[in-house]
């Protein structure tokens, strides 16, 4: 399905067709890498930026956290893994530097001590958060040289420091990096800490020629890109920057029993997979297409969605694969249930106080509570109905089929009226196979007490409260038919 993209998008895809069709993100990034090449690419980063999305936050502070150890001097490409890291750095440092919105800055881990020293506290922040800094960049980077170890840990803790105490905007983590922790640190608990406390949002790492192995390591951390060439690196950096600075969106399809995206009108939470915070509401609609409308997110956290039906659907994580509209398809077949009553009773109070439990088959977490004559709609499937009558009625298969409306009949209770000429202390009993099973305790405090009951024999038993002897009990058989008032004096 070729769907338009939205106005937020439209300065990166303008008027270009092809057969009448938008053309895809991944063919503009292509083509306007090799048209113009990445500084210009980003020239039309910033340039979107500007026009695009309203809501989006003031500020993007984007802090490069580098490598300098002492193998980020070996050959890599035409250069060495940290001339290549960067020429990449100070290219995009470039593109950005027009922009107010967007601000760069640069800490450095492993170059102020020799490797032997093991210092797992070299790291420095180089270059302060600040807009339109991209001289300052070049001049830390031309002075840089490869010298120590890898203490990314610490250099992620001391970063933390380095964005301001304010909440306004976003704050990014890109580290580069040709290895592994050196030290004790665990950078990945670190991350987590960061994102918990809403320091950061989720960092990207770019590994430079690291092994496969690497990305279960470092992986954790954030969004994991592994850099095999300088090529690659810069590929890398494109989309990093990319899920950064563009808008986004993703298209929930609520898929039918026929796999149609055709359910809606349920709201739908967003909340970071990696942190539990609670970042989008929103409430799911069909455009007047018929196509489910695209709802706005942040390209960089994973996300866990519910889409809040009855029972709740969960899915996670959600990450934003394409910047153009994505797609994430949920299961959500869903039916109706209604419980109505075979007739009426003498008293519709009673009938107010009647609910029904519903649960999911072979499933003892409860689901929802209905009201008599109340229609609720449900995920299609298979369920337990219990209704709270005295007795309870258990209804164990009751299945609930697309767009259909599955009616569960009460039988017409009886009224049972108890006048009491003085205080009593008694019980209602009812005979289940062979077996009298205590069902309601008569309120003391209650002159006249109406019970709404199925159709059926019970028996009272009861005694005077002022009573001190048990052989003063009485036991009185109790006969109820629907739609009848039974009444007893006592």
């Amino acid at each position: 399905m070729n769907i338009p993209l939205p106005k937020s998008l439209r300065c990166f895809f303008p008027s270009v067709t092809r057969q009448g069709k938008w053309l895809s993100t991944a063919y503009f990034s292509s083509s306007c890498s090799r048209l113009f090449g990445l500084a210009a690419f980003w020239f039309l980063v910033t340039t979107c930026i500007s026009q695009a999305q309203p809501d989006a936050p003031a500020l993007t502070r984007i802090l490069f956290v580098l490598d300098a150890s002492s193998s980020m001097n070996e050959a890599w490409g035409a250069g060495t893994r940290l001339s290549e890291a960067k020429r990449v750095i100070v290219r995009l440092a470039d593109s950005l530097n027009g922009s107010s919105r967007i601000h760069l800055g640069l800490r450095v881990y492993g170059h102020q001590f020799p490797s032997h020293e093991s210092n797992c506290q070299d790291s420095r922040l180089e270059v302060p958060l600040a807009a339109h800094n991209a001289a300052s960049i070049k001049v830390a980077l031309a002075r840089l040289r490869p010298t120590g170890i890898t203490p990314i840990g610490y250099a992620l803790q001391e970063a933390a420091s380095d964005f301001p105490s304010t909440p306004a905007g976003r704050n990014i983590i890109v580290l580069l990096t040709d290895g592994l922790e050196s030290c004790q640190a665990d950078p990945c608990a670190i991350s987590l800490e960061l994102q918990r406390k809403g320091v950061i949002l989720r960092p990207f790492v770019i590994g430079l020629n690291l092994a496969d192995r690497a990305e279960a390591t470092l992986g954790c951390i954030g969004s994991y890109y592994n850099a095999t060439s300088p090529s690659a690196l810069q590929d890398a950096m494109q989309t990093a920057m990319e899920r950064v600075l563009q808008a986004a969106g993703l298209q929930i399809n609520l898929l039918d029993a026929r796999n149609r995206p055709l359910e809606t009108d349920v709201p739908m939470s967003f909340r970071d997979h990696t942190t539990g915070t609670l970042r989008y509401l929103y409430y799911h609609t069909l455009t007047d297409r018929g196509i489910p409308d695209t709802v706005a997110v942040d390209a960089v956290p994973l996300y866990h969605l519910t889409v809040h039906t009855v029972p709740a659907l969960q899915r996670g994580p959600v990450q934003v694969r394409r910047l153009h509209p994505d797609t994430v398809n949920v299961p959500a077949a869903q039916g109706f249930l209604r419980v109505e009553l075979a007739g009426k009773t003498v008293n519709q109070n009673l009938n107010n106080k009647i609910k029904a439990l519903l649960y999911r088959q072979g499933d003892s977490a409860l689901v929802d509570v209905l009201q008599l004559g109340e229609t609720r709609k449900y995920l299609c499937g298979t369920y337990r109905l219990e209704l709270l009558t005295l007795p309870r009625i258990t209804h164990e298969q009751i299945t609930i089929s697309q767009s259909h409306t599955t009616i569960v009949t009460l039988p017409q209770p009886g009224i049972l009226s108890i006048n009491k000429s003085y205080v009593v202390t008694g019980s209602l009993f009812v005979r289940q196979q062979e077996r009298w099973i205590k069902l309601y305790a008569l309120n003391e405090n209650l002159n006249t007490e109406l019970i709404g009951l199925q159709a059926g024999t019970y028996a009272l038993v009861y005694r005077p409260k002022a009573a001190r002897q048990a052989r003063q009990t009485k036991v009185m058989p109790v006969t109820i038919r629907s739609g009848e008032t039974t009444t007893i004096r006592l």
